[in-house]
């Protein structure tokens, strides 16, 4: 194994991986520290955000979200990213699953939060960050998706999971 980038976020390792049958193979593995995504509701509203990502160069929707910092609990990390992002506060925060975003390529593991019971404040945006909120109802929400207008995974993954497994989460 050998690194062949080590970043403040991300690192590259190569590495000759054998599989459970004895092959082996040559792998490109992306090391990531893993992210929290959190789905805040007011009633039936989703505090959906819009923000500008560089990597694609477009505006897209999404819901709040960002990185753990090494050591930190996740569910601190949510708190903390909602504020940030949205300047809301959970009353309660309830974790809903956990999922690896790419496993063929990344270490990367996404824990998603309900967070309700929300207290307004001030969001904290960090540099780099253009980021407008949008309160939007969840059937308008649920229709951005079909009509791919929400193209952002994570996103799509935490509402269809809310809107499928809600009972038992709140």
């Amino acid at each position: 194994m050998r690194y062949v980038y080590k970043g403040k976020k991300i690192s590259v390792r190569v590495e000759e991986h054998r599989f459970p049958s004895g092959k082996t193979a040559r792998m490109e593995i992306v090391e990531f520290v893993g992210a929290v995504v959190i789905l805040p509701l007011i009633q039936d509203q989703v505090v959906l955000l819009r923000q500008y990502r560089p990597t694609v160069r477009d505006w897209i929707y999404e819901i709040p979200a960002g990185t753990l910092k090494p050591g930190e609990d996740p569910y601190e990390c949510a708190r903390r990213e909602l504020e940030e992002e949205t300047g809301y506060r959970p009353g309660r925060l309830v974790k809903m699953f956990e999922m690896y975003t790419s496993p063929g390529y990344s270490t990367e593991k996404l824990h998603a939060f309900l967070a309700l019971d929300l207290q307004e404040g001030t969001p904290h945006l960090e540099a780099g960050e253009e980021i407008t909120v949008a309160i939007t109802p969840m059937r308008r929400v649920l229709e951005m998706i079909r009509k791919n207008q929400i193209r952002d995974a994570k996103t799509i993954a935490t509402i269809l999971y809310y809107q499928n497994f809600r009972q038992g989460l709140a």
